[in-house]
């Protein structure tokens, strides 16, 4: 029991590498208050789908704090934390554990929702530093940021669910 919890946290450690690294530096700038497009959600939907709680949510929390600490925008690390790890929560609802597939009928709508909780998290954490007018108008970029994730996740879901990855998963 031991061994599997710290194959998690390890694993859990790992994707917030690579959600920080897809978020700070695989980037392009768009929209107002220096937002960027990058890809760092796409592998948190993956962590959220591939880790049990609280490890998907960890991942996800720590993985986009460290990104603005990375990035410059250490300001926005608590409030990416918050969103980030609520951006886990309907995968880690709706998927089940031990599915062949990681991208099934359960999965499929699910980075839709997390946008809509990524758009809805960063409008509000706008306006509370910037203002409702400028949190507003940056709306169209949070959906661009969010298209392009789900996008990314869905090619790499299908990629990692031929190569039958979840099988790697079980140890």
């Amino acid at each position: 029991m031991k061994r599997e919890g710290l194959r998690l946290l390890v694993t859990a450690a790992l994707f917030a590498a690579i959600t920080a690294v897809f978020t700070a530096f695989v980037k392009v700038p768009i929209g107002t208050n220096g937002g960027y497009l990058h890809f760092g959600d796409s592998m948190i939907y993956l962590a959220a789908c591939l880790l049990p709680f609280p490890y998907g949510l960890g991942a996800a929390a720590v993985g986009g704090a460290l990104a603005d600490v990375m990035a410059g925008a250490a300001a926005w690390a608590l409030p990416t934390a918050l969103i980030k790890a609520c951006n886990t929560l309907p995968f880690l609802l709706a998927a089940r554990r031990g599915e062949r597939k990681i991208l099934t009928r359960r999965t499929v709508l699910l980075p839709v929702l997390s946008g809509i909780i990524t758009v809805g998290g960063y409008w509000v954490a706008e306006t509370l530093l910037y203002g409702m007018a400028a949190a507003t108008a940056s709306i169209p970029f949070s959906v661009i940021q969010a298209v392009g994730s789900a996008a990314l996740f869905y090619c790499a879901a299908l990629m990692l669910d031929r190569v039958s990855f979840q099988r790697f998963m079980k140890g």
